[in-house]
């Protein structure tokens, strides 16, 4: 027996040698082989790189923030770009925002408001695991329609934690089927709704600063974006939200009935001074978030993410119950996400790394150079590389490098180009496989990459055949309207 557990334990450590040289070994390779007539040495850096990170996020031989800081270990050996132009990645404003949303719902825990939220919803939601999983992806990816979908998971992420917490699931993202699935609803209809409307994040106005000063020369009306992007969005949701709920899970419901939980929210002590400033310090943030076209003439500086930075210092000032603050430091630095933080500005430098490399413009050129007369395929063509794009970076990104060259590319063949733009912003939104951008907060809460690794494959796969298909179809019915 002793024999059988120690060649177990010889397999395990040869297992984990080869996840940990995984990573370095793509890294090398591509650097190595990637001819450079094709590839400058910059860009070969950033897709091995990426490469590498993906590995290890993948396989996890190291902590998912140690992996997020391989675009500074790479640039400081081998110079591929400017250390410097990397590294404000780790404190970008995306990163400000989940800490100060951290602050803020770390507050919570300390006076049990989690536990009350979680209750509320559950009354509200339901049991069976088919409503949670319509609700929490429907409620995802209708406010990220007007909100950045960051501040969207980093709203809804927390409380659907406090709701497993109080079923006793407290390890439930990492090993539960039904916690996973709930907070891959959350992550998959962030990333979805953004591109409905102009609002829902920074890579739709950067396709709509070029249809404007590329192709018309005049305003371009949000409406007409919103107009043309919700029925395409309403189109990828249902085949993604059919995937989710095709889950197999053990029980189909809840452990619990929605009567016993009103009842458990009925018999909870009267909601404390501590909690109900806890909270309005929440709802404060969200709705200046959401307000900010009202006061970005005022008060240009104040953008969401140091709304929720301020909000969440301010739980440190005031005050709680029995004289004590809503917050203290010690607390909340014991709970607040570390590693997400790193995760989150790994993913974010990758695709800085990609973008000023040249690596982008590269991988979408050599798509692009394909002599394509189908219009389909080129349909399919134009969705492949926004999804690659998309995954491998950021949805911004992936719109920033693909809308001048789709555009460009579709004058040079005498097309309209606008329809093409709108099917390669849909595109660029379809990102499910790894722990970047939005994706990273549910795996910061303990999300195995692997699960959402070998889940996403097939939402790639259903949002790829949904994006061409129907593109194919809309590109018609865009193409119908007036520009503006």
């Amino acid at each position: 027996m002793q024999k059988i557990l120690n060649k177990n334990s010889n397999n395990d450590e040869k297992y984990n040698y080869f996840k940990l040289a995984s990573g370095p070994l793509i890294f090398f390779l591509i650097v190595y082989i990637l001819p450079l007539n094709a590839f400058s040495y910059a860009s070969k850096g950033a897709i091995g790189t990426m490469l590498w990170m993906a590995a290890w996020w993948i396989f996890r031989p190291v902590h998912i923030g140690i992996t997020g800081l391989l675009p500074i270990i790479t640039n400081s050996l081998f110079n591929f770009v400017p250390v410097d132009d990397i590294i404000g990645s780790y404190a970008s404003p995306i990163i400000i925002l989940l800490l100060g949303a951290d602050l803020i719902t770390v507050s919570w825990e300390l006076w049990g408001l989690d536990k009350r939220i979680a209750l509320r919803a559950l009354c509200l939601i339901g049991t069976t695991v088919k409503e949670q999983l319509i609700v929490w992806f429907t409620v995802s990816t209708i406010l990220t329609i007007f909100l950045p979908n960051v501040v969207v998971v980093a709203v809804l992420t927390p409380i659907a934690i406090s709701m497993f917490n109080y079923l006793g699931w407290s390890e439930g993202i990492k090993n539960n089927k039904i916690c996973i699935a709930i907070s891959l609803a959350i992550a998959w209809g962030a990333g979805l709704g953004g591109f409905g409307s102009p609002l829902g994040g920074a890579m739709n106005l950067i396709a709509i600063e070029y249809i404007e000063n590329q192709i018309i020369g005049r305003e371009y009306m949000f409406w007409t974006w919103t107009t043309r992007m919700i029925p395409m969005l309403i189109v990828i949701c249902i085949p993604i939200l059919l995937y989710l709920m095709s889950f197999k899970f053990e029980t189909d419901n809840l452990p619990g009935s929605k009567k016993f939980f009103k009842e458990k929210y009925i018999e909870m002590d009267k909601i404390t001074k501590a909690e109900q400033r806890s909270f309005l310090l929440f709802i404060i943030a969200v709705v200046v978030s959401f307000i900010r076209p009202l006061y970005q003439d005022l008060l240009p500086s104040l953008v969401p993410s140091y709304v929720f930075l301020i909000i969440g210092c301010l739980t440190f000032i005031i005050p709680g119950n029995n004289g004590k603050r809503l917050s203290n430091w010690n607390y909340a630095s014991s709970k607040l996400m570390w590693g997400l933080f790193l995760l989150f500005g790994g993913g974010i430098a990758i695709g800085k790394f990609i973008s000023i490399s040249g690596a982008g413009n590269t991988i979408a050129q050599l798509f692009t150079e394909i002599n394509v007369s189908n219009n389909l395929l080129l349909i399919a063509i134009i969705s492949l590389l926004g999804i690659i794009l998309s995954n491998i970076s950021s949805n911004t990104a992936a719109v920033a490098i693909l809308t001048p060259i789709v555009g460009s590319v579709m004058i040079s063949m005498g097309l309209n180009p606008i329809p093409y733009i709108y099917l390669a912003s849909v595109a660029c939104n379809c990102a499910f496989v790894l722990p970047t951008s939005v994706r990273a907060i549910p795996v910061g809460y303990g999300l195995d990459p692997q699960v959402l690794f070998s889940k996403g494959l097939m939402a790639v796969l259903l949002s790829f055949l949904t994006v061409t298909i129907f593109g194919y179809l809309a590109i018609v019915y865009w193409a119908g309207f007036s520009i503006a």
